[in-house]
């Protein structure tokens, strides 16, 4: 196999699954002994991170990759994204990676066209964008059902990306944010803790909200639950500059009796801005407190614990969006999709 990048090394890409360095050079030769699932995830992070391998169509097995024309010109796909998510963010910066690695592969371009942060008016088409050459939409997380809409009047296939709207026929590929946030809370339970906290921003995110939301589910699944068992909330003003404030305030307002046993955050951006916060105060992680993240973006490895935390998809995220942009070029009057990635606990020294 060929390398793209002599930057990209397997350990890297094992070290972003959480697999093994051999798991990886097994899967990524061609050789027997790693399962069908395993192999698939290994081949699309490698792609996404830089690695020349087969094509996402050919391990997904379904999709003809010929290269689709529009009007005889090299299709482009629009990347519609709030400007915020770009300025270094581990989890879209990701998601982007993998859109253009899939783009390229597929035979599209694409082209990214940011929107300001609390966009709530119909999106348009740039004048230096020509329609007719565009194969289609990609909008990538929340944005208001009005700007929705105003994409899909366009007449070009439109795909959702980590947001789903109830209001509009339209694929969408999704984290599944619920089940993110059961599992981190399951995982404190099982190792019988009691008193949980949910550190989050509903206002950031529907992402965040979800990920709550499981949390409470696995509380209420509780066979046998007891007066002894809490779930509290943080809500921190997660784009505030004052956010590192906020959240030593709740720290330091703790007391002995009401200390958490367990911290789920809604990412892995606020865990690892709360463990050295709880640790400047005396509080030892995890022997006091245990913490969790979601994402595993790529610091939560090297973080001080090692940080656990729920892996979810990013680069394959793209990858996926953009295939199902290809499948509804191919069939137009298929119904909607909505296509629900997988998620996975990643266990570190923090929880």
């Amino acid at each position: 196999m060929q390398s793209l990048s002599k930057k990209v090394s397997m350990q890297q890409i094992a070290d972003r699954l959480g697999l093994s360095k051999y798991t990886v050079s097994q899967a990524l030769s061609g050789k027997s002994g790693v399962s069908e699932e395993n192999r698939l995830r290994i081949q699309e992070m490698a792609k996404a991170m830089g690695y020349l391998i087969q094509s996402a169509a050919q391990n997904s097995g379904s999709l003809n990759t010929e290269p689709v024309s529009v009007n005889g010109q090299t299709p482009y796909i629009l990347v519609w994204i709030q400007a915020i998510y770009q300025q270094d963010n581990p989890f879209w910066g990701k998601v982007l990676a993998g859109i253009g690695a899939a783009s390229k592969e597929l035979g599209f371009e694409h082209l990214i066209i940011p929107v300001p942060a609390h966009h709530n008016e119909q999106l348009q088409i740039p004048s230096y964008v020509n329609p007719a050459h565009c194969a289609g939409h990609l909008l990538a997380g929340t944005f208001p059902t009005l700007s929705v809409i105003s994409l899909q009047q366009t007449g070009i296939p439109l795909v959702l990306i980590d947001h789903s709207e109830p209001l509009v026929d339209v694929d969408c590929v999704l984290n599944n944010n619920l089940d993110s946030g059961k599992m981190a809370c399951q995982r404190l339970l099982a190792a019988g803790l009691k008193r949980l906290v949910f550190v989050g921003d509903d206002q950031f995110a529907v992402s965040f909200k979800e990920r709550f939301w499981g949390c409470r589910m696995a509380m209420e699944d509780l066979s046998k639950p007891d007066e002894d068992y809490s779930l509290k909330k943080w809500s921190i003003p997660y784009q505030s500059r004052q956010v590192l404030q906020y959240l030593e305030r709740k720290v330091l307002a703790l007391s002995p009796e009401s200390l958490p046993e367990g911290i789920i955050c809604a990412n892995d951006q606020i865990a690892l801005e709360l463990i050295p916060i709880l640790k400047r105060q005396g509080i030892d992680v995890p022997g006091q407190v245990k913490v969790i993240g979601i994402d595993n973006i790529d610091a939560s490895a090297y973080a001080h614990p090692p940080l656990s935390t729920i892996e979810l998809a990013k680069e394959s995220l793209g990858i996926r969006a953009v295939e199902t942009l290809l499948y509804r070029l191919k069939y137009p009057g298929r119904q909607a999709e909505k296509i629900i990635l997988s998620s996975r606990f990643i266990a570190r020294d923090s929880g």
